[in-house]
């Protein structure tokens, strides 16, 4: 549902030339308005609400009162600097990042953006160290199980010089993070394989500006998936798949430098 207010509305047009999907029409005096007709093809972008300029729109409840003014951004070469410097960490502290923060990064998963504003992204943050404990102990216990079956063959010689490690009950998989954050999406999702890697990349680097250290955990997208237990524990819902997860916490290595890698090739 969109609604105009006409006496700050302008007629600028820049609402209905934004609409993503063209249903955002003009009447006769030159006011947009949603056709009855469209009002469920809506995908609550909220562009019409961002670009106007005196906040006459009220989208799907949502005013221009309840959204951020647009403010200065960092610049390129702040931004490429954040790019450079980010490393993917190994080592982290054993103490678990203060609520307000975590709080914080959780708010952030709003803004995600995703396949036709599907926005239908399911997010579990372990927020504990009892919980990642639990991951860590069920997943030694997985892998110890399945190392020598058909399932694990493929990734055998990646894992084969951890194996001692993970008897001694050292935490390789998830390399001794305190928080880890779960991606899922519907299976039928538009953009079902992309959106969970964007949705936690926007968080990785919010993730740089705290100062804090994240790694991208392929092999528990795996093991979420052979492993019953893990799946309950996680609690998505019925016809959802787990595509990412990110570790993170407090980095427990300090690096002095960025690192200098090749170009990749660009055609």
């Amino acid at each position: 549902m969109i609604n105009i207010n006409k006496e700050k509305c302008l007629r600028c047009g820049k609402c209905t030339g934004d609409c993503i999907i063209k249903i955002l029409k003009k009447d006769e005096q030159g006011y947009p308005f949603l056709p009855d007709k469209y009002e469920k093809s809506c995908l609550n972008c909220q562009h019409c609400l961002a670009i106007c300029p005196t906040g006459a729109l009220t989208c799907n409840g949502v005013s221009a009162d309840q959204c951020e003014p647009i403010k200065p951004l960092p610049s390129p070469e702040d931004m490429l600097s954040l790019l450079r410097q980010r490393r993917s960490v190994r080592k982290y502290k054993w103490e678990t990042l203060p609520p307000e923060i975590l709080e914080k990064l959780k708010e952030s998963l709003a803004w995600t953006p995703t396949g036709c504003n599907d926005h239908k992204l399911i997010f579990r943050v372990i927020d504990t160290k009892e919980e990642m404990l639990y991951y860590r102990e069920e997943t030694n216990r997985m892998i110890l199980k399945l190392v020598n079956t058909g399932i694990m063959k493929w990734v055998y010689p990646a894992i084969n010089r951890f194996l001692e490690s993970i008897r001694n009950g050292e935490d390789v998989i998830y390399r001794g993070a305190p928080h880890m954050i779960v991606a899922a999406t519907p299976k039928k999702a538009p953009c079902a394989d992309a959106d969970p890697w964007i949705a936690l990349s926007y968080f990785d680097l919010l993730l740089q500006s705290y100062n804090l250290g994240s790694c991208w955990c392929g092999f528990a997208v795996h093991a979420f998936k052979w492993n019953k237990t893990l799946q309950k524990r996680l609690n998505f819902p019925k016809g959802y798949k787990i595509s990412a997860v990110l570790l993170f916490g407090k980095p427990d290595v300090e690096y002095s430098r960025a690192t200098k890698p090749e170009n990749f090739k660009i055609l």
